[in-house]
């Protein structure tokens, strides 16, 4: 592969040639005699003393590829030491012996090669005149970008050899040598030597990155007074130098100086042992300087220069007592480092430079000295780290989770401030208090593969192992406030200006009520938020104290009285239990008169009666009741005793329970009630307990419910491991089991127990004669209305009074309930696809419509609308007995496709110029019917997978039906014309 000077110099290294070197090397290192293949072919090209003027001549092309294998036989450790991938240790000094004198000649040849190459480079540069061309132009170009990476591979082989041969001398006086003359010659150099400049700045960082060292005394004014050498340089082209030359200048420049500022610094960070003047001016001017050269710096020397920054930065905040004050040193920091991140393109290098900033500017310390300068000051000064968070989580947004997760990763840890006294831990968080309340109610977006390359799937040891990826921002957050202090070790101030304040915001967010009283829709930002504004609360419950108490066990208990879903009601049960545990004065009254209420919904009661048995039968009635004879019991009983008749079997199981336990508190149930014809006052409760003692299924019904209520553990719940370890649902929202559900289990269970005998031999042989008939149909799928006789058994179906022995539920799996109606009979083999339907009512009356005809499946755009309760109220339970499949808008066109390949044929309810009649139709026996839009239809894209359109035959001047009404009548002719088909059959 020939080498074209121009070629290398505009574009960059020849990849093809370092691939090859590369994968030559490896096939050396993997034959196990690598070294002995490799050292020719390195000796052949440098074995003497090449000029490194960059040209095309056979003896440059060799040196060049000579060096490649050198370079990456060294990556592979086949070529160091001796040669044969070893190196010596003198045993009885123990130290690396100095490699032989031959390999000693190679090494100082090869740095020679590249030295030249790197010096010829300014020179080739300026020679490429362009005439009258003086215009400037960008700062930054592909052009001087490939420049940048051309001097970066030189500088990168001269890193190899130093780290592969760390013992040799020749390298090592040569390196040291050549930074005292660059250094040197910088100091005197004149800004018409612009050639001269470019070169040994690059020099100096070629020989910084050889570990080349200021040695003897005074090294830490050396260092400072090279870095104001190096700072100080300009750069002034001369006239005439083609634009293409020009950008390459700059941008070997930038990388040259920043690349050794980036090697200087943090030697001076291990010299300075203490603060000085001197120090403190260094790194001030390194970041206006960083931050004014920006612009003019190449992708490629980002990273260092950031480095540069990172590290001056980090002096500047360790040491107190500048001269500067120290928040506008971290204003002129954060500056420096975000006009760095604007700038970076590289995902990798912008995740590095993200992390490195969050660590140097998110520390308890800092944070601690901006709450005390700025927030805690009446004056309210600038807070350049809370500007830094706000801007950080800005560029975040709502489509790059990785930024958030990195940010507040790093600040929920500073905000509890640095290693002091336990009371003032969390001072520091006060500031931000607004911020953590939208942290704590903010859910992540899904993964974005564009936004970079980080793992979504990242474990964070502070976090449970369970924790959903949408809610590991916030479990950051609510780790921080379970690390908080407990009460009595938490300062006052740190209790009432962040955790009052959070908990009042988080009170305010579950007391909205949802419009016209209907529940959240489940995965709406709604129902998100204040899912995870009740978890908030539940964690940090145990900072309720009287002080607030009364206010927040009115709202808890108002907001108890909403129309929310189980897992809401899940979290106030908890919260509610542990408040009142704490505050049984305040939160007991409070529920006594709610439980006393007489117009309260049946979601409101049951909410009512499971905290009730918590604080009554369960592990937490000692912390209820203070004793035998509390005046509270009465009260409890005279609220609960009238719920013994409730229509809500629920609710009346629980009542029976609390009722069971408080009777003997109050009377002596003992005591014989009646004396002769007179009846005691006290009969009526005692024949009440009596009844609920000695009845069976009261007594199967009461242990049940007795070990759920031992077993109901809020502790663990409002732990941070409890709250984030609660599956999700399909909205990845927390979806814990809400008891009203299991011990409405355990309801169904006692009704078994209690009845698993009492079916009359005739039904119990009509259900195995029943199961006999489905065992005897071998190919069932084929036969779709087979068990659907006559157009009267059909109708019967939907009759509104059913005998319960028709309901035979029991036989068979619930897999295999779902290919049968309520009346177990066999689902047709019809699908109505409504994904283009868009309205809750449409939708659940086509669910009804699907149940009551026997449809096999309905597709809808999004199943959670099946949890809506004007979905619920209109499908009237259909939702229960056919099965409903998700599929999108965007994906309805492949689905289509694939049932086409299934054997089905596509229907579309739709008027065009080829649709048939209605009543012409003929319906395949697998038909997928495919219902359009309201007023749009079927878009036209959709059209091109359907195998026949239909229409419904019109008489008035509307335009069209309902969608709704439409399907319905639809459904019905193909029903009517299966049942047709099964009569000629």
């Amino acid at each position: 592969m020939p080498f074209s000077v121009m070629d290398i110099m505009m574009s960059g290294v020849n990849t093809a040639e370092r691939e090859i070197g590369m994968a030559i090397c490896i096939l050396c290192s993997l034959s196990g005699a690598g070294s002995e293949l490799l050292w020719p072919a390195v000796f052949k090209g440098l074995s003497s003393q090449v000029s490194g003027a960059v040209s095309s001549t056979p003896g440059f092309c060799k040196a060049n590829r000579s060096m490649i294998l050198l370079e990456f036989g060294c990556k592979e450790g086949v070529l160091s030491g001796m040669g044969n991938g070893d190196l010596v240790m003198d045993n009885s000094k123990q130290y690396m012996m100095p490699p032989p004198p031959h390999i000693e000649t190679l090494l100082s040849n090869a740095v020679q090669f590249i030295l030249s190459q790197v010096m010829s480079l300014s020179t080739i540069l300026f020679e490429t005149n362009g005439g009258s061309d003086t215009t400037g132009g960008s700062t930054r170009s592909s052009t001087s970008n490939s420049t940048s990476s051309y001097v970066a591979i030189l500088i990168g082989q001269l890193r190899v050899l130093h780290l592969a041969y760390p013992s040799s001398a020749l390298l090592s006086e040569a390196v040291d040598r050549m930074l005292q003359d660059c250094v040197n010659n910088l100091a005197n150099i004149g800004s018409e030597s612009s050639t001269h400049v470019v070169k040994y700045l690059t020099l100096s960082y070629a020989a910084l990155s050889c570990g080349a060292a200021f040695t003897g005394d005074g090294k830490l004014m050396r260092l400072i007074s090279t870095c104001h050498t190096v700072l100080g340089v300009e750069l002034s082209l001369p006239p005439g130098i083609k634009k293409e030359a020009k950008q390459a200048c700059r941008s070997i420049f930038q990388y040259a100086r920043w690349g050794s500022l980036s090697l200087i610094v943090p030697k001076i960070v291990e010299e300075a042992e203490a603060h000085s003047a001197e120090v403190e001016d260094v790194y001030q001017t390194i970041l206006d300087s960083a931050r004014e050269s920006v612009d003019a710096t190449p992708i490629i020397a980002l990273p260092p220069l950031f480095d540069c920054a990172i590290g001056a930065g980090r002096h500047i905040v360790k040491f107190d007592g500048q001269e500067t004050p120290l928040l506008l040193s971290l204003q002129n920091i954060i500056e420096t480092l975000f006009a760095v991140l604007e700038e970076e393109t590289s995902s990798s290098n912008w995740t590095y430079m993200l992390n490195k900033m969050c660590q140097l500017i998110f520390s308890g310390k800092l944070l601690l000295d901006e709450y005390q300068l700025s927030h805690a000051n009446d004056s309210r000064g600038p807070m350049p780290i809370m500007q830094a968070f706000e801007k950080l989580l800005h560029i975040g947004g709502t489509t790059k989770p990785h930024i958030y997760k990195t940010v507040v990763s790093q600040i929920s840890v500073a905000w509890l401030g640095p290693e002091q006294p336990e009371g003032d831990v969390g001072l520091c968080a006060i500031p931000y208090r607004e911020h953590i309340v939208d942290l704590l109610v903010w859910k992540e977006c899904r993964w974005d593969e564009n936004a970079g390359k980080e793992d979504s799937n990242e474990k964070w040891d502070v976090l449970p192992e369970a924790t959903d990826n949408s809610s590991i921002t916030r479990g950051f957050v609510l780790s921080f406030l379970s690390n908080l202090p407990s009460l009595g070790d938490i300062s006052d101030v740190v209790l009432k200006e962040l955790i009052y304040f959070v908990i009042r915001k988080l009170i305010d967010i579950v007391g909205t009520k949802p419009d016209r009283a209907k529940a959240f829709i489940t995965g709406s930002e709604e129902y998100a938020r204040t899912t995870r504004a009740w978890q908030a609360l539940c964690l940090l419950s145990r900072f309720v104290t009287e002080d607030i108490a009364e206010d927040v066990a009115a709202k808890v208990f108002l907001a108890m009285s909403f129309n929310l879903h189980g897992p809401l009601r899940y979290f106030i049960e908890v919260f509610t239990i542990q408040c009142t545990r704490k505050h049984p004065s305040i939160f007991g009254n409070m529920y006594i008169q709610e439980v006393s209420r007489t117009d309260p919904s049946l979601q409101h009661v049951s909410s009512l009666m499971i905290i009730g048995g918590n604080m009554t039968v369960g592990r937490y009635s000692s912390d209820f009741f203070n004793s035998s004879t509390d005046p509270k019991i009465k009260d409890v009983l005279c609220g609960v005793l009238p719920w013994l008749s409730s229509t809500q079997g629920f609710s009346r199981a629980i009542a029976q329970l609390l009722c069971h336990k408080l009777i003997p508190l109050v009377v002596d149930v003992n005591d014989n009630a009646y004396s002769g014809s007179e009846v005691k006052d006290d009969a009526v409760l005692c024949s009440v307990y009596s009844f609920l003692e000695n009845n069976p299924d009261m007594s199967r019904l009461r242990k049940k419910q007795q070990l759920f209520f031992d077993t109901y553990d809020v502790d663990s719940v409002c732990s941070l491991e409890g709250l984030l370890s609660i599956p999700v649902d399909e909205g990845e929202e927390a979806n814990p089991m809400h008891m009203v559900d299991a011990i409405k289990d355990c309801l169904t269970e006692v009704y078994k127990e209690a009845h698993n005998e009492d079916a009359p031999i005739w039904k119990q042989m009509e259900d195995l004669l029943l199961e006999a008939d489905v065992v005897k149909q071998p190919d069932a799928s084929n036969d779709v209305t087979g068990d659907v006789q006559n157009e009267t058994e059909l109708v019967n179906f939907q009759r509104k009074i059913l005998p319960i022995d028709a309901l035979d539920l029991g036989l068979k799996s619930f897999q295999e309930q779902k290919l049968f109606n309520a009346a177990g009979k066999k689902k047709q083999h019809l699908i109505v696809c409504a994904s283009l339907v868009d309205k809750v009512p449409n939708l659940a009356g086509l669910a009804r419509t699907c149940e009551i005809f026997s449809a096999r499946t309905l597709v809808m755009p999004n199943l959670l609308v099946k949890k809506q309760d004007d979905f619920k109220s209109i499908s009237a339970s259909a939702n229960d007995w056919i099965d409903m499949e998700e599929c999108k808008e965007d994906d309805l066109l492949s689905w289509l496709y694939k049932k086409r390949s299934e054997g089905y044929s596509i229907v579309g309810l739709e008027q065009t110029a080829s649709s048939k009649c209605l009543t012409k139709m003929e319906f395949p026996e697998k038909t997928v019917l495919l219902l359009g839009k309201e007023k749009e239809g079927i878009p036209i894209e959709f059209l091109s997978a359907v195998d026949q359109c239909i229409e419904i035959p019109q008489l008035g001047i509307i335009r069209s039906l309902n969608v709704h009404v439409s399907g319905a009548i639809s459904i019905w002719e193909y029903t009517k014309q299966m049942m047709q088909k099964k009569k000629i059959s």
